[in-house]
């Protein structure tokens, strides 16, 4: 039996490698975003560029990533408008091609909801763990349902990240 209220879904990059990696196009905006400043975050226009190594051909696909956050697309971002969730923020992103074409239909997800909700006897990891709970080398993630619950579901945790793993949404 399903329970509607531990039915996650993890966001990863495709296995075939044909969705290119993102970083801050500098040659644009030379101060580039930083992801870990809050002012920088509040920036009303992010560009990215394609980073190395760069896919034969590239798909500009509905997921993208860059450094530790989300890259959505507007079908994604539309999904989104009218709902309710709290602790998202979208920022309008310019992703530059190696060629120069700009794909201006993307926006970068900002998730403030961060929890320790992993269950270390249960999940898998080959790395260590550092001093702010990160893990390396996550192999598989199960969630600690006790914990999960005793988060308000629709104010906080229908989208989050986890504070072991935060470059998964």
């Amino acid at each position: 039996m399903i329970d509607i209220d531990l039915d996650y879904y993890l966001l990863e990059v495709d296995n075939k490698y044909t969705a290119p990696l993102l970083v801050n196009d500098y040659d644009v905006d030379p101060e580039g975003i930083d992801i870990y400043s809050i002012e920088s975050l509040e920036k009303t226009l992010a560009h990215l560029t394609f980073n190395e190594p760069i896919p034969k051909t590239p798909q500009m696909v509905d997921y993208l990533h860059f450094e530790c956050r989300a890259v959505f697309s507007k079908k994604i971002c539309n999904a989104f408008k009218g709902t309710s969730v709290n602790g998202l923020q979208f920022i309008p992103t310019i992703i530059t091609d190696e060629k120069g074409e700009e794909y201006k239909d993307y926006w970068i997800a900002n998730v403030y909801n961060e929890y320790a909700f992993l269950d270390p006897e249960e999940s898998e990891r080959k790395g260590s763990i550092n001093s702010r709970g990160r893990w390396s080398m996550i192999i598989r993630m199960v969630i600690d349902t006790s914990l999960i619950k005793k988060v308000p579901l629709l104010e906080e945790r229908l989208v989050f990240v986890p504070t072991e793993g935060p470059g998964y949404v």
